[in-house]
């Protein structure tokens, strides 16, 4: 019998086949029931067990990634970030993710770039990005989405952890094997203005592309789940 990581495995290869041809066109229907898998997985379907976060709350680097599949047209992988630790403001361009907290509690502040055209990002160039009300998702809670638009930069708190999240990204960033031209570009906030725009209050902010903090970095830890065949 298939395992649940396994199932899910198999629906990202169908949701995002050819996802980096030119006429690749997302099956919305294909996506919510990767969704709705998505929301099941937890920490237990990938053998993410106490001893596991204990040992990385031990660990020197304040995150720790466990690489589970990768290819020309996605990625799976799990973050595992201490207790305080935020990973900073960074893009996901021209992507589709999927974000599913299977430990701890996370608080996950999403943005949404005011450009058109291309999602590429200039040094030393100000962008206007919309912010989203903060959330705080805990493993109970369902997958949180983002898309190449809505929702495509985000910095993710530690607040109860050590905590964990299951990722699925689509298409994955840069790799020379692959040829995507997709950096992951971070930032910092430099300015914000609140508005009212069709009688709804909201922030926006003005961003500025930035070097990664020296004191972020990741470790590496195995894959102790199913294995994918």
């Amino acid at each position: 019998m298939a395992s649940r990581m396994e199932i899910l495995w198999k629906q990202a290869l169908k949701t995002f086949a050819g996802r980096n041809s030119m006429g690749y066109r997302l099956c919305q229907k294909n996506f919510e029931l990767l969704r709705s898998l998505m929301n099941k997985v937890t920490a237990a379907d990938v053998r993410l067990d106490r001893d596991v976060l204990e040992s990385v709350q031990m660990q020197s680097a304040p995150m720790c990634v466990v690489d589970i599949f990768e290819n020309q047209d996605i990625t799976i992988a799990i973050f595992i970030l201490k207790q305080g630790v935020t990973m900073p403001m960074h893009d996901h361009p021209g992507m589709h993710g999927l974000l599913k907290v299977i430990a701890g509690t996370v608080k996950i502040d999403s943005f949404t770039l005011e450009i058109s055209g291309d999602h590429i990002m200039e040094p030393n160039t100000g962008y206007t990005a919309i912010k989203h009300p903060g959330m705080l998702v805990k493993d109970t809670d369902d997958a949180c989405v983002l898309t190449p638009r809505e929702k495509n930069l985000h910095q993710i708190s530690c607040i109860d952890g050590p905590a964990a999240f299951l990722d699925i990204l689509s298409p994955p960033y840069d790799g020379e094997e692959y040829g995507n031209m997709r950096p992951c570009t971070f930032f910092r906030i430099t300015g914000s203005i609140r508005s009212t725009e069709s009688g709804e209050k909201s922030e926006k902010v003005q961003l500025v592309p930035s070097e990664s903090p020296p004191d972020f970095f990741s470790i590496s830890l195995e894959y102790l789940g199913p294995q994918l065949r």
